[in-house]
Formats: structure tokens, sequence, C-alpha cells
């Protein structure tokens, strides 16, 4: 499940840094899934995790702006 960006604006810097480790990995793991041949359960996964990824760094970098 898509994560929405009104749960990401309410995690502190380091709780986003976590779940963008944690996204990391779990796309890794799926894109290796994907080469070697098995089926995924739901190929929009992929593209899910691409997304949460782009919206958790580009709410960091809206964060860290409003910082300065």
């Amino acid at each position: 499940m898509p994560l929405k960006p009104s749960e990401i604006r309410d995690m502190s810097i380091d709780e986003i840094d976590e779940k963008l480790k944690q996204l990391r990995v779990e796309l890794a793991k799926e894109r290796g899934m994907l080469t070697m041949g098995t089926s995924l359960e739901n190929p929009m996964v992929i593209r899910d995790l691409r997304r949460d990824i782009a919206r958790l760094i580009t709410i960091k970098k809206e964060k860290l702006e409003e910082k300065r």
C-alpha cells in the first residue's frame, strides 16, 4: 500500500531515512526476483516502491529546506 504524503510529513527526518533504507532493500529484493525469472505476485509492487522512495526523498528535501 503506497505511503500517503501526509503520513510522510508526520515522520521525522530520521524516520524517513530509515523508511528509505527499508524500501530500497525491498526494491532490490523484488528486482532480484524479477531477474531470476520468478513471477511476481503483484508486478505493480516495483512501481509502487519506486514512487514511495521518490515521495520520501521529495518530502525529506522539503523538510530540510524549511530548516534553513
